[in-house]
């Protein structure tokens, strides 16, 4: 496009009927256009994925079938349906500007590339496969850097996801299966004595029936917090035969079960309100290290905080800020503690003890 692009939202917007199509036409313009000069382009298109769930499931399914397209583009059965593809829509009249057109076009090409995986390679092997599959079926939900979604599952239950999050569901048989992959989530179960509900994270299984409770995987810990209800926690589960193994763990509402690194997990009280308060937009800091704060608000934001210098790290910080906004924290930081930014030459903001003032 030559540095140039037209933002998809100007014109005429999709009917409700054209989420799919929608989401190809993103994705075609996208993959055109140049990630340094389109930034206005990139919010437009970010605006229209948070507009609903809807779209932002179109989008992800439109992506995976890409990649399903690029790992199967040679097979004889694809290249055969991409023909038919073609010539259905070569002999079909357009009724919309051609540009449109062929994005309905690639729409058609992205569903065919699923379909050609599904149906002709059930087998086929791999993760990544595996990980496509679910994306287009509508198994995995997850959010960017700063977003935060609630999917309801076909059981009633409800998953709300943090920042940076993923999940893949998993409903087969009398047990409700559920992978947290990455994140952070609170799930919300809809009662069923004949179907667990089981979340896999970080090499351990959370059993449930009917509760609330959260789960939060990092490099650094494993933490469950449960808020109504009852939970167990176990090692995951080494033989597929297996219904249960001894629990590690067994949580009453306000505990909270918590692994980390290079220590023995422990159960201990948690403040509930505090764990789950970036529900509704906010981080709780009750004498925390400095660095600990950090970490969580780069949690939300591609602005990253670093400190340059090890001895702020062991400061301590009370206080809710609003989750993304960084730039109130960094202003109460270099406010409240003798530390100032640092002159960058690179994106992140860079903390660093105040120089005294001259006399």
């Amino acid at each position: 496009m030559n540095g140039k692009t037209t933002p998809i939202a100007s014109g005429p917007g999709p009917l409700p009927d054209d989420i799919d199509e929608a989401a190809a036409r993103w994705s075609e313009v996208l993959r055109d256009a140049d990630p340094d000069a389109d930034a206005s382009l990139r919010a437009a298109f970010e605006s229209w994925r948070a507009g609903s769930q809807a779209h932002a499931t179109a989008f992800r399914r439109v992506e995976a079938a890409h990649a399903l397209a690029r790992a199967i583009a040679d097979a004889p059965e694809m290249l055969e349906l991409r023909r038919e593809t073609l010539a259905r829509a070569a002999n079909a009249r357009p009724s919309c500007a051609p540009r449109i057109y062929a994005y309905s076009i690639a729409a058609s090409l992205v569903a065919v590339a699923a379909i050609g995986l599904l149906i002709l390679r059930p087998d086929a092997p791999g993760r990544m496969v595996r990980d496509m599959q679910d994306a287009i079926a509508g198994n995995v939900h997850e959010t960017g850097i700063g977003q935060r979604s609630e999917v309801k599952l076909d059981d009633g239950s409800v998953v709300t996801l943090n920042t940076d999050s993923r999940v893949s569901v998993h409903y087969e048989g009398r047990m409700r299966a559920v992978t947290l992959e990455r994140g952070q989530a609170l799930f919300k179960v809809a009662k069923d004595r004949s179907r667990p509900f089981v979340v896999t994270a970080d090499g351990r299984q959370v059993t449930a029936l009917g509760t609330e409770f959260e789960v939060h995987m990092s490099e650094r810990l494993f933490e469950v917090t449960l808020l109504e209800g009852r939970v167990t926690v176990t090692r995951e589960r080494t033989q597929p035969t297996a219904i249960a193994v001894a629990p590690t763990a067994e949580l009453q509402p306000g505990q909270q079960f918590v692994a980390l690194a290079a220590a023995v997990p422990q159960v201990r009280a948690a403040d509930v309100r505090r764990e789950v308060s970036w529900r509704h937009g906010q981080v709780v800091f009750e004498n925390e290290s400095l660095a600990d704060a950090v970490a969580e608000i780069n949690r939300y934001s591609r602005n990253q905080i670093v400190l340059g210098d090890t001895r702020l790290a062991a400061l301590k910080i009370s206080g809710a800020f609003n989750t993304g906004d960084t730039d109130t924290f960094v202003d109460a930081v270099t406010a409240y503690f003798p530390i100032e930014r640092a002159v960058s030459q690179s994106d992140a903001i860079v903390l660093k003890p105040r120089a005294p003032e001259r006399g």
